[in-house]
């Protein structure tokens, strides 16, 4: 059995500490506030010490949460014990401190990528965004191929005034501006290119008619775990019935939908916004999914024509039980710990 890994805070004081009491997600479910599972994976695999006995720093709570004046005094502190530093910023889009060794985030831009950048599955709990636990997954089957690729949107198009501007704006320069680390941190901007982006794509597929379309549109509301009832069912019958799931953008550059569509087996059609993967090093997405740049939307339906028509049918039913066992690999009781190891070696 592995030893456990020693990290510590060294003393350093949670941030936001009044809506966020419990930390990063490694100390939240070390102190047992997150589900069982989760709890019980950190705690055999982490232990928090003191520093002499410390293999990393961890940084109690988000990166962003600190001001820069504070962030430059930790800095200061770890450099000087020598110690190899992890923080979290999970949706947040903020560069990287230079003597933090590692940052671990959902979102960030292929174009600003440096080392010790790590792109995590996305979450809101503890499982992930497993929509599986919402149905009997003994009861779970691939979908049969049919002859017309059949796609899936229930969500979010974006705020009235934004998508009354978008409308106005020539599609390459929203397309790109997507794309764009500086203006997509703007949040004018993100309402008028990043939310009607997914009208953009949207429009383009319900054009071709090769392609079989299940769009339900939500307007500016979103789509979340929190929403139950009608509406919830709704979202989950649109996934479930089609195999492919549309995924773009929202207000940071991930997708929650993408690792929706992950967990029931679905094969997502990422609208890429110069966005970045999980283990894009060790998992080869673009044998798994169909990724097409947002610069180069109008050759999405072809793309996915040529996609959808080598599969043979055998092929494409393993391909989602494959997406459904990638998924499993990439909830956080699975990815934290081997991701800690990995980079502590």
């Amino acid at each position: 059995m592995e030893r456990k890994l020693k990290l510590t805070t060294l003393g350093v004081e949670l941030a936001r500490a009044d809506r966020w009491p419990d930390g990063c997600p490694i100390l939240k479910a070390w102190r047992g506030a997150y589900s069982p599972a989760f709890n019980q994976v950190v705690q055999e695999t982490f232990e928090i010490v003191a520093d002499e006995d410390a293999d990393a720093f961890l940084l109690p709570s988000n990166v962003s949460f600190y001001s820069p004046k504070r962030l430059h005094e930790i800095g200061a502190i770890v450099s000087q014990l020598q110690l190899p530093s992890i923080g979290f910023d999970i949706s947040h889009e903020r560069r990287k401190p230079k003597w933090l060794d590692y940052i671990i985030r959902f979102s960030w831009y292929r174009s600003l990528h440096e080392p010790g950048i790590i792109i995590s599955p996305a979450f809101l709990d503890s499982d992930g965004f497993d929509l599986m636990t919402e149905f009997d997954i003994r009861s779970w089957q691939p979908l049969e191929k049919e002859t017309l690729p059949t796609v899936s949107f229930c969500g979010r198009e974006g705020g009235t005034l934004g998508l009354a501007i978008w409308r106005m704006m020539p599609k390459s320069l929203t397309r790109r501006m997507a794309t764009n680390f500086f203006c997509s941190r703007t949040r004018g901007i993100r309402m008028t290119c990043c939310h009607p982006l997914r009208v953009d794509v949207m429009q383009i597929l319900e054009k071709d008619p090769r392609i079989k379309t299940d769009f339900i549109g939500r307007k500016k509301a979103g789509m979340s775990p929190n929403i139950q009832g009608n509406l919830r069912q709704q979202f989950l019958d649109n996934l479930m019935r089609n195999a492919y799931a549309l995924c773009v953008r929202g207000t940071d550059n991930y997708s929650w939908r993408f690792y929706e569509a992950l967990s029931l087996g679905k094969i997502p059609i990422l609208i890429d916004t110069d966005s970045m993967l999980p283990l894009e090093e060790e998992i080869p997405w673009d044998q798994l999914i169909v990724r097409v740049p947002s610069t180069r939307l109008p050759e999405l339906p072809d793309r996915l024509m040529e996609w959808h028509s080598r599969l043979s049918p055998s092929e494409f039913r393993d391909l989602q039980r494959e997406l459904r066992s990638l998924f499993e690999r990439l909830t956080p009781a699975q990815f934290y710990p081997q991701l800690f190891r990995k980079v502590l070696h």
